[in-house]
């Protein structure tokens, strides 16, 4: 009787790829970062609205937000979004050199809004143990330029691997799922622009 003898390398490569891990992950990541942000949030608010209601200016005095610099440096980040975008619509149509442009113009405008949020942090001149309004501007920024930083880190093992030739047109989903992870990045900082910065005075 014959023995057929089977190569177990061979038959774990023939084992279909489960489709959908990348994206699975970083929609949880999203999750997680969605229910992060809405507490932070709600702080924020909560506190805001228990100074207003007992007659506290809820601003610390003399304060003056650098509110075009500000939007300056969130419209970067609003830019972003198109340049990764731009990367999924790229390794799609197998054109690699629009992928390496798409990723680094994604991280130069990631980058220009870390240096933005900075100068604007200079600007501020607030102390985090001054009172609860810049301690949660504080939290609620830095969390967020953390998840800014993740997204980066991202596209940079994004971009070593794209080097490798390791995405195509049927290997996409990597790419596609840090760019949503981007996107969340890029819809966080909205959300934070809006509620800490556009809602609490006008330009100066």
């Amino acid at each position: 009787m014959a023995v057929t003898m089977t190569n177990p390398s061979s038959s774990t490569s023939a084992l279909p790829r489960r489709p959908g891990i990348a994206m699975t992950a970083s929609m949880l990541a999203i999750a997680a970062g969605v229910m992060l942000f809405g507490g932070l949030l709600a702080s924020y608010f909560g506190q805001r609205g228990a100074a207003q209601a007992a007659g506290e200016a809820w601003l610390p005095e003399g304060l003056a937000l650098p509110n075009v610099a500000l939007a300056t440096t969130y419209l970067a980040l609003v830019m972003s979004a198109v340049t990764a975008q731009w990367a999924v619509s790229a390794i799609k149509q197998n054109d690699r050199l629009n992928l390496y442009w798409a990723l680094g113009t994604t991280l130069f405008l990631a980058f220009a809004f870390i240096n933005g949020l900075t100068f604007c942090w200079r600007e501020l001149g607030l102390v985090a143990a001054s009172g609860s309004y810049a301690a949660l501007v504080y939290a609620i920024t830095v969390t967020h330029l953390l998840v800014v930083i993740a997204a980066i880190a991202v596209f940079v093992v994004m971009g070593f691997r794209a080097l490798g030739g390791q995405f195509s047109p049927r290997n996409s989903e990597f790419v596609a799922s840090a760019a949503a992870f981007w996107h969340f990045a890029v819809a966080a900082g909205f959300v934070v622009y809006v509620s800490l910065w556009f809602l609490e005075g006008a330009p100066k």
